[in-house]
């Protein structure tokens, strides 16, 4: 991430905390004019401890702090992997070779199972991964014509509320584990044309009702989050009580991070409610968004 684009992610969280320049300078103790310096991309030399300053003052989690520091590095998705060279070998700038082999891993899992891009958008799920959240028709509805196909923002929290019929007890929690995961997951890619786009349109309050409170409660929180495991404990609409985590592998692109998520079972009905599942659906995996490139309007 260069350093105009770094800019507007300090922006962009200051922005989340409803603070001026003059309340992040504040909070950080540095000059307001070090911090407009930083927001126009005009700060060439950023020392760690003004980065250190500026990660406590906006109250960034560990997870949060570790990708707002890799931003600030000033190196861009294609250099922070590793270089073809003569004597070396990588897979990391073959999108096709990389997302085939993620592919195959998401078809054959015998656990609900899907893979995601740094924005949430879901590239594929296994059988047993759509039998768990049993969308309606409607979710597929002109699919095909939405930028990035499916995000699981739009399950969450879109007005249909998909998300909260399937769960009939707990689901703010559910919620908000969800909105961490996202703003965690997107936090290096706040100023791409995508995330603005993805933003604006879950904003729009007539078609994601619930997302501007979640967001807001994500953005300031006093617990940490140091671990990228969400622990789950619901009243499922057709499997009943279940208690899951959900387990993440990350594949690091020139393109990207792949998040490969898993649902790991935590006692005894809920695996035998995702074995059901597996039996019931076989293997074999559902394919939604393209990546790694995103259609825009």
């Amino acid at each position: 991430m260069h350093r105009m684009d770094f800019g507007q992610l300090v922006a962009a969280l200051r922005q989340d905390l409803g603070w001026t320049q003059f309340k992040l300078a504040e909070a950080a103790e540095i000059d307001e004019a070090v911090v407009s310096q930083v927001e126009r991309g005009v700060k060439r030399f950023l020392p760690p401890d003004l980065l250190f300053s500026l990660a406590n003052a906006l109250q960034l989690t560990t997870l949060e702090r570790r990708e707002f520091f890799l931003a600030a590095s000033g190196l861009d998705q294609k250099e922070i992997v590793r270089q073809a060279l003569v004597a070396t070998t990588t897979d990391v700038f073959n999108a096709r070779k990389t997302l085939d082999k993620m592919l195959e891993l998401v078809a054959h899992a015998r656990l609900p199972t899907f893979l995601t891009d740094a924005y949430s958008d879901v590239i594929s799920a296994n059988q047993i991964a759509v039998a768990f959240f049993h969308p309606s028709p409607s979710v597929f509805e002109g699919i095909e014509k939405i930028p990035g196909g499916y995000n699981t923002t739009r399950f969450n929290f879109g007005k249909d509320l998909q998300a909260r019929e399937m769960i009939e007890g707990n689901w703010e929690a559910y919620a908000l584990n969800s909105m961490r995961s996202f703003r965690v997951n997107s936090l290096r890619y706040r100023a791409t044309p995508y995330f603005k786009y993805l933003m604006q349109a879950f904003r729009n309050p007539a078609n994601y009702p619930f997302f501007d409170r979640f967001w807001k409660m994500v953005s300031s929180v006093e617990q940490d989050q140091d671990v990228n495991t969400d622990y789950f404990a619901i009243r499922h609409r057709d499997l009943g009580e279940i208690k899951y985590g959900s387990s993440g592998t990350v594949s690091i692109t020139a393109f990207g991070e792949l998040n490969l998520v898993h649902y790991i079972p935590f006692d005894e009905q809920t695996s035998r409610a995702f074995e059901q599942l597996a039996q019931e659906t076989g293997q074999g995996a559902v394919n939604f968004s393209p990546w790694p490139q995103k259609n825009m309007p």
